[in-house]
């Protein structure tokens, strides 16, 4: 089955789909951007804006420092930096030069930054001066690696290098995959060129939105559909430097469009209540939500407030998009429409891909790519199905499967979307426990909202959220069938991108 974009030309008009085409290279972008919003800022800052033009400038700096170096083509290049411009005009410079741009979190210490030096065998790594400290041991023992502090060069400009074809690798971004072991997925120009252009689908007006940046730049989720895109569509984007003036900063900056995960969307969506659509700068249309399973509660109580929040679906892997759901309110379970240039297929459940955003290869892990390909087709590790107008689900992943001692398998994340999708529910977390009789039951753990519980008044909560569940439960096989109901005071551990993370046991 081969995806193409016109299940998304009927979400915008003729004149704004006919300007969403594909650029098959970073330099080829960074012209296109420059020659249609030359003026336009395209960082924003409470201390200086930065133009598209002088973004440019800065970019081709960055090259001109690479080429000083005599920094190889096609070689590992380090990028440790906090969400901010400097970050943007490296990572961009890196890729426009023909080096591979490795972009390491921030919060890394000191010894994994050395491992990440010889594991991506880097030539050289930017770093930001205040991080400094932390790169001193990577300096002491890595001594093939070139050290360079990101500041503003004082160097001639030179030109991107126009060789790149869009098969070259662009950049790569670390991830779980589908294992949990981390690893840096290669994403090649087509790849994220390709991703940039997906989160442009499904939206009416995509063009000259304000962005507040909120997710890391390391992240893919924050590279490609928080800054890429913003830059493609010739918008401002603001980054959030700090999480502890985050709401003085939102509204100053007035965004017109979020990207963001769910537990913030919660977050926001209860500030809304209690403060108005002000407390979010007051011109807030749209929100991205993305990275877990997002609950049709928030689908359904965002546009009360004027805003649409729009699901989708992504990996690492594929250059963060997969699909996006701009039926939220007539599909909000779902995770959409398969975005365009992919092919697929369903493999006992599972969504395998081909397509033009499908990474590369992991960086130097032969055994991880043996499991993760079959004759080209990338298996995702998720489990789905398409309904009828060809909308996606995630109905579970595969490694969080329990497998009962009848030979039964659950699939997890199935059962929490059911209960997710009660209003009263914020979050819940399944799994397979022992009761006091030594039998198997599967036990759930829930979050409940508190804005939508405490209306109704209810003395006996317990009870209530067991009648709840008792009533999903009648939608659910009886080997997938709750036995326990535990009500939790404090949220789950999280992994950085806010998914809640999985116990393992040896059952």
């Amino acid at each position: 089955m081969l995806i193409t974009k016109n299940y998304f030309e009927k979400y915008t008009d003729s004149k704004t789909f006919s300007k969403l085409t594909i650029d098959k290279t970073v330099p080829l972008f960074l012209d296109k951007i420059n020659e249609q919003f030359k003026d336009k800022v395209a960082v924003g800052s409470a201390v200086k804006n930065v133009t598209y033009n002088e973004l440019i400038k800065d970019v081709k700096k960055t090259c001109s420092v690479l080429s000083n170096e005599q920094i190889p083509l096609k070689s590992n290049v380090g990028v440790i930096c906090n969400n901010n411009y400097d970050f943007v005009k490296t990572s961009l410079g890196v890729m426009a030069y023909g080096s591979v741009a490795t972009l390491l979190p921030v919060q890394l210490d000191e010894k994994t930054i050395f491992g990440c030096c010889m594991k991506y065998q880097l030539t050289c790594l930017f770093y930001e001066s205040a991080i400094s400290e932390k790169i001193e041991f990577a300096k002491k023992m890595a001594q093939n690696v070139k050290f360079i502090e990101i500041t503003e060069y004082n160097v001639e400009e030179v030109n991107f290098n126009y060789n790149i074809v869009d098969t070259d690798p662009a950049c790569i971004v670390l991830t779980g995959g589908t294992t949990g072991k981390s690893k840096g997925a290669i994403l090649s120009h087509k790849a994220i060129m390709t991703g940039t252009l997906n989160g442009t689908y499904g939206i009416k007006e995509v063009f000259g939105d304000v962005y507040y940046s909120i997710m890391p730049l390391t992240h893919v989720f924050g590279l490609i559909r928080n800054l890429l895109t913003s830059l493609y569509t010739g918008s401002t984007i603001y980054f959030c430097l700090d999480k502890r003036t985050m709401f003085k900063e939102i509204k100053e900056v007035k965004p017109t469009i979020l990207i963001v995960v769910p537990a913030l969307a919660e977050i926001f969506l209860n500030l809304t209540k209690q403060f108005g659509i002000g407390f979010l700068g007051g011109n807030l249309k749209t929100i991205i939500c993305g990275g877990a399973s997002v609950p049709p509660y928030l689908v359904e109580e965002f546009p009360k407030f004027g805003v649409t929040l729009l699901p989708g679906y992504g990996l690492t892997e594929t250059a963060n998009l997969v699909s996006g759901n701009p039926e939220g309110l007539n599909k909000p379970t779902s995770v959409g429409y398969l975005y365009p240039n992919q092919e697929i297929k369903i493999v006992d459940g599972e969504l395998w891909l081909k397509g033009d955003n499908l990474l590369d290869s992991y960086y130097n892990e032969p055994e991880e790519n043996k499991t993760a390909f079959v004759d080209g087709w990338f298996k995702t590790g998720d489990l789905v199905r398409i309904d009828d107008d060809g909308f996606l689900y995630i109905t579970g992943r595969i490694k969080d499967i329990i497998v009962l001692s009848n030979g039964e398998n659950v699939s997890p994340a199935y059962i929490e979307d059911k209960i997710n999708s009660l209003d009263v529910i914020q979050d819940s977390l399944v799994t397979l426990e022992t009761n006091e009789f030594g039998a198997e039951i599967l036990q759930v753990e829930v979050i409940l909202r508190a804005s939508v519980l405490g209306p109704l008044g209810i003395t006996d909560v317990q009870s209530y959220v067991e009648g709840l569940i008792s009533e999903v439960n009648k939608t659910l096989f009886d080997y997938e069938q709750i036995s326990k109901v535990v009500i939790r005071t404090e949220d789950f551990k999280r992994s950085p991108s806010m998914k809640i993370i999985r116990p393992r046991k040896d059952i």
